[in-house]
């Protein structure tokens, strides 16, 4: 008995003993597949938050334009916002792609001031004529430099002025390489501005128009400068004031030529390591009127949507612009109605806006849209007079000189 019952106590004990291990395997499983199956549910829900794109946060809103030069509430500018935010707008139908963003802009009258006491380009080829001892000018460019100072003087433009002008600064430029008309441009531009206070020739630039530029170049426009002056003149004197490169400034050209090409056509020379690339003292073309339209379309090949302009010689640019068929066109009209803060012509203001009515152009006041033309401090010198060889350059070269040489070329 006593042996069976130990046998009988020894099976239970091995039965629970197998049992427990039996249940601690249980265990262990059920844990295992617990830990395998929570493991799977959180690869599960890191796969679905992969491709579930995260919630993107609100974009921020662009800075609203500033415009502080501007007249608050001034309704030329406002077409312009408002036209830039329309054509910019991917759901708007008149969206225009950045690459068919041209803007076309003339620059004396428009950009930069043109009554101080004229172009920046007329006064630097009168300078370099009348002026600069260094040159020795021909009677005709003599004779024109005095009829060009005379225009200067009385406002009074002749009909065939701008033609002799560049015939008569082609001459003057010839025989200078581009960096080194680029460097007397610099030089002349330094020098103190007529008629007005605390502003230097080559600073002459309308506040409110530089925003204007920035604004659309912040906007994705290509921005070009067309101008009736000197090409070369006018780069250097954008240069570092407006953010657009050399390739974008199409103005008025002369000829060049290799300094040891002579009289032998381009056709037929070929360039000689000891060349230097200098002008050749003759006019090609004077960028005004039809001449910009034609220039643009042959350099740019894109017609622009936006032109800016201030004269009849801008008329054919923004009528062009506004021939865009394929766009939303607008063109801008600067005024110089301004008789407090620059030397402005009421009259002939008057006449211009009637102009851009009939033309669809947006005529924008010097006097009545902007609260400051070229920024603080500047105002109109009274004192100023023809009589300040100090002031001006004026007289530099002697009176007689310049009549004999009339005297000559007669």
């Amino acid at each position: 008995m006593t042996n069976m019952r130990i046998a009988k106590t020894m099976m239970t004990t091995l039965l629970a003993a197998l049992l427990a291990l039996a249940l601690v395997g249980c265990a262990q499983n059920r844990a295992q597949q617990e830990a395998a199956e929570g493991q799977q549910a959180e690869q599960a829900a890191e796969a679905e938050q992969a491709e579930t794109p995260a919630a993107e946060e609100p974009a921020e809103e662009a800075p609203a334009p500033e415009f502080p030069s501007w007249v608050e509430g001034s309704e030329p500018l406002a077409k312009l916002v408002a036209y830039v935010e329309d054509v910019t707008d991917e759901s708007s139908p008149n969206f225009i792609p950045p690459e068919d963003r041209i803007v076309v802009s003339d620059f004396d009258g428009t950009l930069f001031g043109e009554l101080n006491p004229t172009y920046f380009d007329w006064a630097l080829s009168v300078h370099r004529v009348l002026y600069d001892s260094s040159y020795e000018p021909t009677p005709e460019q003599v004779a024109i430099a005095l009829e060009i100072e005379e225009t200067e003087r009385t406002g009074v433009y002749q009909k065939d002025g701008m033609e002799k002008q560049a015939r008569m600064a082609a001459g003057a430029y010839g025989g200078m390489t581009p960096d080194e008309l680029w460097d007397y441009a610099i030089a002349f531009g330094q020098e103190a501005s007529p008629r007005f206070t605390n502003l230097n020739r080559d600073e002459a630039y309308y506040a409110p128009m530089l925003e204007v530029v920035d604004y659309l170049i912040a906007n994705d426009f290509t921005f070009y400068v067309v101008t009736g002056s000197d090409r070369t003149v006018i780069r250097a004197i954008v240069d570092g004031m407006i953010d657009i490169p050399p390739s974008q400034i199409i103005g008025s050209d002369n000829t060049m030529v290799a300094t040891g090409q002579g009289d032998e056509e381009g056709l037929y020379y070929t360039w000689e390591g000891s060349d230097e690339l200098i002008f050749g003292g003759e006019a090609i073309i004077k960028d005004l009127k039809m001449n910009k339209v034609t220039a643009i379309a042959r350099e740019i090949g894109v017609q622009p949507v936006i032109a800016l302009g201030n004269s009849t010689s801008d008329a054919a640019m923004l009528n062009y612009a506004l021939a865009n068929s394929e766009y939303e066109p607008l063109a801008l009209f600067v005024l110089a109605d301004d008789v407090e803060r620059e030397y402005g012509n009421p009259e002939k203001a008057a006449e211009s806006r009637k102009l851009c009515e009939e033309q669809g152009w947006v005529p924008v006041s010097m006097a009545d849209d902007w609260t400051t033309i070229y920024g603080a401090g500047v105002e109109r010198d009274e004192s100023w007079t023809w009589d300040h060889p100090d002031r001006t350059g004026a007289n530099a070269r002697e009176t007689s000189y310049a009549e004999g040489q009339m005297a000559e070329a007669a």
